[in-house]
């Protein structure tokens, strides 16, 4: 019924999409049905969260929503009943996404995966922008129009409307129980429009614009269908979040890498399901499809509660769809006179100060897995010093190395090794050895190990224990 309408050219869009990133918050007109889309939000998030490994340590939920808050542009004023806040969820899958409410949900594996600052202020700079800029809520507030048929005022002049109009013909023609399917296609968004991006790219200066952008992402895939529009938005609030990273100070060229490491985490724990999940693998991988749709369907239509939160996808080449941003002129302008952070020693001493403390306390308490998770997660970060090092070598093996493979023990002697270098005094990387020789049957070097031990820390409580320890090596090693 609304076909007609499908006649705006790409360019067209292109300026209604441009129009809408300029306005500003403030200027979003929220009216009842907006406000309904933001308390179903709030209710969605609520009902969310319940039974979810939330974490509650009081130094992460500051710290990321202090760079959340960072990347709003200071003359910009919040929508009327929505509020940032953040919200972390302990898992190792990278994710992060954002209910119109203004919570925004972060995997711990999503922080951990990022290098610096600047890594996460990107990763966070999308989600920011769609709560900011109120994409979903306009979106929600012109369809419920077109259902009651009426129109509303252009929150930014007529072109709006037409764009609206989109979306509306979309809600009223392509919303079908398999429509769900559609948000799995996200990957064809952002390869199609940096086909385009390209070929205009060519035709000018070195630079293009946010219009350009947003001119390029196509309104059909390459069978025809229409793209959800929701998938249209995701590079829309990639680009808004690329210019709120620059005007925030942060390094630019670290953007793309923070989606790169989001992909190759959730590509290598594909991998790694599916292989334990062996000839089992293409069965386990429909049914998981499957219920994804399931899940999915209960907020699947834009006229009802679809709208609610935002999707969390990072297809394959979001990572070069964001290293193209850099060419923004938008955003070259906006680092022009500035010293671009990347928050390196920001960024490590969060992670110090939220791991270490945890990975400790689990060593002390024998949870081992849970200790070797926090260690291991501070050296690939960089972090060196003996104690932490030898956290990690113990808390691979635990109390019992004579089940390990042997690569599994070389791998923790050489640790042990690599903490006694750091620090030759510090005596506990000498008991780990002596400990890993006992049930590896080397005995004299085990007996060595449990010596310089002793001499190291002469009135160590578990004195008794290793002397007799060292009796029966000596015993065993002279058979």
């Amino acid at each position: 019924m609304f076909l007609g309408r499908w006649h705006l050219s790409i360019c067209g869009i292109g300026v209604v999409l441009f129009c809408l990133i300029a306005a500003q918050a403030g200027a979003v007109e929220i009216n009842e049905d907006g406000k309904i889309l933001i308390q179903q939000a709030s209710q969605a998030y609520a009902a969310d969260m319940r039974n979810r490994p939330v974490v509650t340590d009081a130094d992460m939920a500051p710290y990321l929503k202090k760079v959340a808050l960072a990347l709003v542009p200071k003359d910009q004023s919040p929508i009327p009943g929505t509020a940032l806040n953040m919200t972390i969820i302990e898992s190792p899958k990278p994710e992060l996404y954002a209910y119109v409410d203004g919570n925004l949900i972060v995997t711990t594996g999503l922080i951990y995966a990022m290098d610096n600052e600047a890594q996460l202020a990107a990763a966070l700079s999308p989600q920011v922008a769609q709560v900011i800029e109120g994409y979903y809520i306009q979106m929600y507030q012109e369809i419920k129009a077109a259902e009651r048929k009426k129109r509303r005022k252009a929150i930014a002049g007529a072109l709006l409307g037409s764009l609206m109009d989109v979306a509306v013909d979309y809600a009223v023609e392509m919303e079908t129980i398999k429509q769900t399917d559609r948000l799995f296609s996200g990957e064809a968004t952002y390869r199609d429009t940096m086909k385009k991006m390209a070929g205009v790219h060519a035709g000018q200066s070195a630079y293009y614009s946010i219009k350009d952008v947003i001119g390029s992402i196509p309104p059909k895939d390459e069978s025809g269908q229409w793209v959800d529009p929701r998938l249209r938005f995701e590079p829309v609030a990639d680009a808004q979040g690329m210019l709120q990273l620059a005007l925030s100070g942060y390094e630019i060229s670290e953007a793309s890498k923070s989606f790169d490491h989001i992909h190759q985490i959730n590509s290598r724990m594909a991998r790694e399901h599916e292989q334990a999940l062996g000839p089992w693998a293409a069965q386990m991988r429909d049914m998981q499809s499957l219920m994804e749709l399931n899940l999915q369907r209960l907020r699947q239509t834009l006229g009802s509660n679809g709208l609610v939160q935002t999707l969390s996808d990072v297809p394959p080449s979001r990572a070069p769809f964001v290293a193209g941003l850099t060419n923004l002129k938008e955003v070259h302008d906006a680092v022009q006179g500035r010293t671009l952070k990347i928050g390196k020693a920001e960024f490590t001493a969060f992670l110090q100060k939220v791991l270490l403390p945890k990975a400790n306390k689990a060593l002390a308490e024998e949870k081992y897995d849970q200790a070797a998770l926090n260690y291991k997660i501070l050296y690939e970060k960089g972090f060196r010093s003996a104690p932490l090092i030898y956290g990690l070598a113990k808390s691979r093996l635990g109390d019992f190395a004579f089940g390990a493979s042997d690569a599994e023990k070389e791998k923790a002697e050489d640790l042990y090794r690599e903490a006694v270098q750091l620090d030759p005094h510090y005596a506990m990387p000498f008991r780990g050895l002596g400990e890993l020789y006992e049930d590896w049957d080397r005995y004299e070097d085990g007996v060595k190990a449990y010596e310089k031990y002793l001499k190291l820390l002469p009135k160590a409580k578990d004195r008794g224990k290793i002397e007799n320890k060292i009796k029966i090596l000596k015993r065993k090693a002279g058979r």
